[in-house]
């Protein structure tokens, strides 16, 4: 392909600007849908980390339990003796995340903080945009405690103000003395996380906990840059030797540990796996789109290349062979192809970035930026170039088939008959495959619809929930237990508030606790599992949970009487069958406790798990110190968070406010992959119907085109409007039927890989099915209809007349 032969392809398509309109526009929605989804999973997993130097290579460090599970965390002492042999790794770092109270010039805010060893920034590579970085000096035994700030928090607490290194940052009430400011963006190794600050292991104090350096506290990643030439299965190794090691030195702690070392992506390792299903899920979508566009595509070209008949002939006739004719055309399609692939290029500059606009109920939010890099638009690119060569070649060679006496003589009826039945085949595959994206698409809505009617176990109508972590602050458990009271008892009388109370964690979300309890005298490892919650006076009246049998925690439970205890239904069942738990004692695991109150099942983790046990140890008998804040009614939610944050203020006034967040928004995490999978798919199977009844439409256009005359002669001899009008409808049924049968069993085959998305429906969902055949023939009759009507109103001497 040479540039005249491109300067000829571009004269030709300027010839044609409706054809090539529609099949640029065409290209360029489904370029935009897979180039939309891949700036998502471009932005997960394949952008380097910034402000990390050689970010290949970093691995992550994972402890490894004998249970063969792994993504444990380690103790400082087993950090500090993989890090003094060095190993395979020229530095080995640690850290962990903490969510924070910062202070700086204004009122306190949540943020998260990472408390690190010395060598954190030095191992990834990071530089400072002001001032210095953490170094080991730092982290030694007696350095005052610095602070490393994030750009973002610089910029918006401190005003960009150079001489903020040097001033003095609170984070939980303890001050720290800034040191430096990060680069901007740096956020680790882990993307999305708006880090704050940057806190030394040992200068962190309280913030890092009580026994942070003790072997049996295993809190700490790991994140280690390997040497030149060692790669991944050799960094295994090599840790593999230094497992009897540790396990010589800390025989308890280090009971059965391994190491499993993985490349470091900025990705949380443990939900990689499901995330890159789930991607793949969407990305399969949203190449099912594109099919259906470069589909259309070829049915247009397919007809502008036919209505080139008498050129392509003379130039036959004038010596070019059929090689330089196919080439040619094929030239034209892939210019119109790369044409549409820069316009779908262009809109995925507007639609990834709406993929931002999923709100996570999380304390502080997450930051993502899915707008497209370099790699979207080679990938948009290549992709448009590859279908233009997949999709283009077809009509190149069947407009080039038929020797060149019948291009000039004949006018090719043969081939227009082969033509047409190529198309139907197209726009047969175009429903097909449009018929599985509204499938999945449907089985997603009537999940999610599912999942908002659902019985969650509770009313969470009219609730709102913040958190309150009194331990931000250092509070001892009394003093915990004697603010939430207060606070409690202030929050309802708050104007049209009906109850209040606290909890440490609530049903289907982020926070679960499971513990080891049972019939007191049983090991410990005998005992069942259940779920675990510590929770205040009027919880299961706040949540309107129904108390079945005994009574709930009453402010009589307190921490000098007898622990007592309200267990769900399927507990019960579980440690008594068919008795009575009342009055009956388990052990926690912390000590035993006194069955009080039975109380109904509901969802803990999911909306469609099965019937799992759960533990309600009374909050005023616990030690914990954060607690989520639920109140139902307060009427606006601006007011209600207005007097809330007024309320806080008033407890202590180095506590940050959380943010004040509906429970439907709150629950509606657990089905985050749905809802974003339905949104998705929904989009794709929006787009994928529009162009496939654009095809539909095309090609009854086109039949009519190629059968005037036939349609004049079958008018001339009597047949009625409403005959050719029905014709041509069932001429177009039928293709649309054979593309759903087709569809159907690709659907049925497909849609199994969702069973592990979709709830409350199976992926051959019945009523999916019907409601996709009756959608799917509703487009099929109103794609068909003005052509079909066209072609009954014409007159049929003209009909006879024409070629």
């Amino acid at each position: 392909m040479n540039m005249s032969e491109w300067k000829m392809a571009l004269r030709n398509v300027r010839r044609a600007p409706g054809a090539a309109v529609a099949v640029i526009l065409t290209v360029a929605i489904g370029v935009a849908a897979t180039a939309t989804i891949f700036a998502v999973i471009d932005a997960l997993y394949l952008r380097p980390l910034p402000g990390v130097d050689r970010p290949a290579e970093l691995v992550n460090v994972h402890a490894t339990s004998p249970d063969g599970s792994t993504f444990h965390s380690v103790s400082y002492p087993t950090w500090r003796e993989l890090a003094a042999d060095g190993g395979p790794f020229s530095g080995l770092t640690a850290f962990s995340s903490r969510l924070v109270s910062v202070g700086a010039g204004g009122e306190p805010r949540l943020a998260i903080a990472q408390v690190v060893t010395g060598n954190y920034f030095q191992v990834l590579g990071a530089r400072a945009s002001l001032g210095r970085l953490l170094t080991p000096a730092d982290d030694a035994a007696g350095a005052p405690p610095v602070a490393v700030v994030s750009e973002a928090t610089w910029r918006d607490r401190f005003g960009a103000d150079p001489a903020a290194v040097g001033r003095t940052v609170l984070v939980n009430g303890l001050p720290f003395s800034i040191v430096g400011v990060s680069a901007p963006g740096f956020t680790g190794t882990f993307l999305g996380q708006p880090f704050d600050v940057w806190l030394t292991l040992r200068g962190a104090g309280p913030i890092a906990g009580a026994n942070a350096e003790s072997p049996d506290r295993h809190w700490l990643e790991l994140v280690g840059r390997r040497r030149a030439g060692v790669s991944l299965p050799m960094a295994s190794r090599a840790l593999a030797v230094m497992v009897p090691r540790l396990a010589r030195e800390w025989p308890v702690a280090n009971r059965g540990i391994g190491f499993d070392v993985r490349k470091t992506t900025g990705f949380e390792d443990s939900l990689k796996g499901p995330a890159i299903a789930f991607f793949g899920v969407l990305g399969a979508l949203a190449l099912l789109v594109l099919a259906i566009a470069c589909a259309n595509v070829t049915g247009i070209l397919l007809a502008r290349a036919l209505g080139r008949e008498r050129e392509i002939g003379i130039r036959a006739a004038l010596g070019a062979g059929r090689a330089r004719l196919v080439r040619l055309l094929l030239v034209e399609n892939i210019f119109q192809f790369l044409a549409g692939g820069v316009v779908g290029v262009a809109l995925s500059f507007w639609t990834a970035p709406l993929l931002e606009r999923f709100d996570l109920p999380t304390p502080v939010p997450f930051v993502f930026h899915f707008a497209p890099g370099g790699r979207v638009i080679l990938f948009g690119m290549a992709a448009s170039a590859l279908a233009g060569l997949l999709f283009g070649l077809l009509p190149a060679f069947l407009a080039t088939r038929t020797d060149r006496t019948t291009f000039l003589r004949e006018g090719m009826p043969t081939e227009r008959r082969r033509t047409s039945r190529i198309r139907s085949v197209f726009v047969a595959g175009q429903v097909a495959i449009s018929v599985l994206l509204l499938v999945a698409a449907g089985l997603f809505a009537r999940t999610v619809r599912n999942a908002a009617a659902a019985n969650p176990g509770f009313s969470p109508d009219g609730l709102s929930i913040t958190s309150v972590d009194l331990s931000l602050l250092g509070y001892d458990a009394a003093r915990a237990r004697d603010a939430f009271d207060r606070l409690t008892e202030r929050v309802r009388g708050f104007p049209g508030v009906t109850s209040a109370a606290t909890a440490t964690a609530l049903p289907l979300g982020l926070a679960h606790r499971t513990a080891r309890a049972g019939l007191p005298g049983t090991l410990a490892e005998n005992r069942p599992s259940v779920e675990v919650a510590d929770v205040g006076d009027e919880f299961f009246e706040t949540l309107r949970v129904p108390v079945l049998r005994g009574r709930p925690f009453r402010p009589g439970d307190r921490p000098d009487t007898a622990p007592v205890a309200v267990v769900n239904e399927t507990f019960a069942r579980t440690l008594w069958p068919g008795a009575d738990p009342i009055g009956r004692t388990l052990s926690t695991g912390d000590g035993a406790a006194t069955v009080v109150g039975l109380v109904r099942d509901g969802k803990y983790r999911q909306l469609w798990e099965a019937p799992r046990g759960f533990l309600f140890l009374s909050a005023r008998q616990s030690t914990r110190t954060k607690r989520e804040l639920i109140i139902r009614g307060g009427g606006s939610p601006s007011a209600l968070a207005a007097a809330l944050r007024t309320e806080l203020k008033a407890l202590d006034p180095a506590l940050p406010s959380a943010a004040l967040i509906p429970m439907r928004k709150y629950i509606g995490f657990s089905t985050l992959p749905q809802r974003v999978a339905g949104a998705v798919s929904g989009a794709l199977g929006a787009v994928g119907l529009l162009l496939t009844a654009i095809g539909l439409g095309g090609l009854v256009a086109y039949s009519v085109s190629r059968r005037t005359r036939e349609i004049g002669l079958r008018m001339a001899i009597g047949a009625a409007p409403r005959d050719i009008l029905m014709m041509e409808v069932r001429r177009i049924g039928a293709v649309a039927a054979a593309g759903f049968a087709a569809g159907g069993v690709l659907a049925i085959l497909s849609t199994r890989a969702l069973g592990g998305l979709l709830f409350g429906v199976g992926p051959t969902d019945p009523l999916t099915f019907a409601a996709v055949a009756l959608l799917m023939g509703a487009t099929t009759l109103g794609a068909s209809y003005l052509p079909a009507r066209r072609a009954a109103r014409l007159d049929p001497l003209n009909a006879l007349r024409s070629e």
